[in-house]
């Protein structure tokens, strides 16, 4: 078990630092960011490849680093979003000028999905393995 989710966190690395290097732009992440980034990745290229492809293939490396590039992508712009802006003076908010429409952002759903998907890969893991 333990082999397994080092050799998880070690493709996760991989997976996420091509996906960053592939990315052009800067990308201010962490290496653990950058592991949950390929690992999230992988999840989700799982997920898309057992149910719109044959289900006993795998998702391969190009459709796992595709994925993680998208969440590398959504982690820049939400720091871009994130930064204050001088002019705005509050919270960053989509609808500013309708309170009825307006929308806050929370930075720990961006974990809490990452730190979600690396849970429900070990769990679906586990499962296969019990079938």
């Amino acid at each position: 078990m333990i082999a397994y989710i080092f050799l998880l966190a070690l493709s996760g690395l991989l997976i996420g630092a091509l996906a960053r290097l592939l990315l052009i732009g800067p990308d201010p992440m962490s290496i653990l960011e950058t592991m949950l980034a390929g690992v999230g990745g992988s999840l989700i290229a799982g997920l898309v490849a057992y149910y719109v492809f044959n289900r006993s293939t795998g998702p391969g490396l190009l459709l796992s680093v595709i994925c993680a590039m998208g969440i590398v992508y959504a982690v820049r712009k939400y720091r871009q979003r994130a930064e204050p802006d001088p002019r705005a003076g509050g919270p960053m908010t989509f609808g500013s000028g309708n309170v009825h429409t307006r929308v806050h952002f929370f930075p720990g759903c961006l974990v809490f999905s990452l730190l979600a998907s690396l849970v429900l890969t070990v769990l679906l893991n586990l499962i296969v393995r019990a079938l």
